[in-house]
């Protein structure tokens, strides 16, 4: 165990997303010119918290990114309740309310986490917890899922876990179920949405669509890009801060993706179109960031989308924008 350290810094009062954010920054900054006493920071944020504001204060700041880094996004969620505040229970369980609206921070905050701990599970009965974890699954297909009692989970298991890092990202994306092997019956209920070429003859997308979660429209949208199908660095990066910046395709929570291409390196122009690389995608919200993946092999691009109000035919159409031109 490490020493107990009794200093309190005190933030000014405000949420962490806006009147308190540059206080954070600023406090940051104090602590880390005592580095020597600590190996890591961890943000907690209240239950209604919009976590991808709290992203940006790690990615966004400059100054910050040079000792810091976002090591990944955990949501605590309460088996007993989650239901109530998805609006997810029904009116004749045991529960004077459909509803404690909260669905829309609930929701936000399962679909950009990195690790989901579903607590209480010993206050729950059978039926309920698998039809808890289903309901995660729905949200949020690529979290990993923790089961806890009174939160208590393995420190290993929730630090270090280093979730933006390009070759965890690249992993985690490539886990993915291909789309061949699921027959439209992969994780969270997703269904086969037909084959979209607008055109091409090549590079043509899969596109299968997360089923939607009740009223709110939750739904995750996975593409994926033929065999050996080439996109443009710089036009994926334009295409998606289109998507993500004027939303353009529905209100995205979470992105990740990984995708084929050629480099981004200053090299000479003749050469760096004859190599190919991975590149990894990630992004939370508004911010998101494209780097090459060296270590991944792939030949199939995957991107995935977590939000609400999805426009898949404009996801598809936006991928296929983004091939190279031969």
């Amino acid at each position: 165990k490490g020493d107990t350290i009794k200093d309190v810094y005190e933030l000014p009062n405000g949420c962490l997303c806006c009147s308190a954010k540059d206080g954070l920054i600023g406090m940051l900054d104090v602590l880390l010119e005592q580095k020597d006493r600590f190996d890591y920071v961890l943000v907690e944020a209240t239950g209604i918290a919009d976590p991808e504001a709290v992203c940006e204060v790690f990615w966004v700041d400059e100054g910050l990114g040079s000792r810091v880094y976002l090591d990944g996004v955990l949501s605590l969620v309460d088996s007993y309740n989650m239901l109530s505040y998805l609006g997810k229970r029904k009116a004749d369980e045991d529960s004077k309310t459909t509803s404690l609206g909260l669905e829309a921070e609930a929701l936000k905050q399962v679909a950009c986490a990195d690790v989901l701990i579903l607590n209480k599970v010993d206050l729950v009965s059978e039926t309920e917890r698998t039809r808890a974890v289903a309901t995660l699954r729905d949200i949020n297909p690529t979290a990993r899922l923790l089961e806890s009692r009174f939160a208590e989970v393995p420190l290993g298991d929730i630090l270090g876990l280093k979730a933006f890092d390009k070759d965890r990202l690249a992993a985690s994306v490539l886990s993915l179920p291909a789309f061949e092997e699921e027959s439209g019956h992969g994780h969270g209920g997703h269904h086969h949405d037909g084959h979209l070429h607008d055109g091409h003859s090549h590079g043509y997308c899969d596109c299968e669509v997360g089923k939607l979660l009740g009223a709110h429209g939750i739904e995750s949208v996975l593409l994926h890009g033929e065999d050996d199908a080439l996109y443009d660095p710089d036009k994926v990066r334009s295409w998606l801060a289109d998507v993500l910046w004027e939303g353009t395709a529905g209100f995205v929570y979470r992105c990740k993706g990984l995708f084929r291409g050629p480099p981004e390196d200053d090299g000479e122009e003749e050469n760096a179109k004859k190599r190919t690389v991975s590149h990894a995608v990630q992004g939370v919200g508004k911010i998101f960031e494209i780097e090459e993946a060296n270590k991944a092999m792939t030949t199939k691009s995957k991107m995935l989308f977590i939000g609400r109000g999805l426009k898949r035919d404009v996801l598809v159409a936006g991928l296929l924008d983004c091939l190279v031109s031969t």
